[in-house]
């Protein structure tokens, strides 16, 4: 008996023949293709994946919920904008009515406004600049008058930029036409106040009162306090500020009445501050 081969059946000692121990079963398996290797590949029970249709509802749902998400997004921001806008807008007239209070409140004299020349509009005042005194002893610095200098204000509301300004000088030196001022306020609303009287129901920027007008005279008939005559010059201011563009557009304005507290009745109409003001 020759040789047994590879995967021949041979006799056992009953006379049974029985697989050779090397049989193919038992071959040893090649390299990548282990049954732990078989069972990975294979793909679990109900895993079947996500169809077409699904897919386009889960992107479908995505895109409402990003338009939610950015439409709340733009009114947040344009409320901010808004908010910022005003906030920047009453800042702006807040200036001016601080600085002007201090300054008109003390005139001894108030011009009567004038009408627009060359896109300005104009008023001037005279007042007494406080004397500066040694804290210590009181008395006034030295080289200084006891009673303070006279000085000379103008208002002047650039109708090209929409810019109020305050030029000061000394009587005698009148500053050029144009010089530039210390700014009060920007943004200022002029497309109304071009002409004179404003166009529609725009208020002129300046309105003087002397002392002894009736300024309420014309209310009507019977109106409480149309007889009132101030014994003071007064000086209306109407400005109107708008800040933004388009739909961030937000307006403030300013309707105040300051009453110079060193005028009179007996103030004289004329004054020397008017050379400030140009010629027509």
């Amino acid at each position: 008996m020759g040789p047994t081969t590879r995967g021949t059946p041979y006799p056992d000692r009953t006379g049974s023949l029985q697989p050779h121990p090397d049989r193919a079963g038992s071959r040893r398996p090649l390299p990548g293709r282990t049954r732990s290797g078989r069972l990975r590949r294979a793909r679990p029970a109900g895993d079947a994946g996500l169809s077409l249709t699904e897919v386009m509802v889960s992107i479908s749902l995505m895109g409402v919920m990003m338009v939610i998400f950015t439409t709340g997004v733009l009114q947040v921001y344009r409320a901010v904008n808004g908010v910022e806008a005003l906030s920047a807008s009453q800042s702006q007239l807040q200036t001016a009515f601080q600085r002007l209070d201090k300054e008109i409140r003390y005139a001894t004299w108030i011009s009567q406004p004038s009408a627009p020349i060359r896109d300005n509009r104009y008023v001037e005042f005279a007042y007494v600049e406080p004397v500066e005194r040694n804290p210590q002893t009181g008395q006034a610095q030295t080289g200084q008058a006891q009673t303070g200098r006279a000085m000379c204000g103008q208002l002047r509301l650039d109708l090209s930029r929409g810019v109020l300004q305050l030029v000061r000088w000394t009587p005698g030196s009148p500053p050029a036409e144009g010089r530039p001022g210390e700014t009060l306020a920007s943004e200022i609303a002029v497309d109304d106040l071009r002409q004179d009287p404003p166009r529609g129901t725009a208020k002129a920027p300046f309105v003087f009162w002397p002392a002894g007008s009736r300024p309420y005279g014309g209310s009507g008939a019977g109106t409480a306090g149309a007889d009132f005559t101030p014994d003071f010059h007064r000086l209306e201011l109407h400005l109107t500020s708008r800040v933004g563009t388009g739909e961030h557009a937000r307006t403030s304005n300013l309707d105040v009445t300051f009453t110079a507290l060193n005028t009179s009745r007996e103030t004289p109409a004329a004054n020397v501050c008017t050379e400030g003001r140009p010629s027509s």
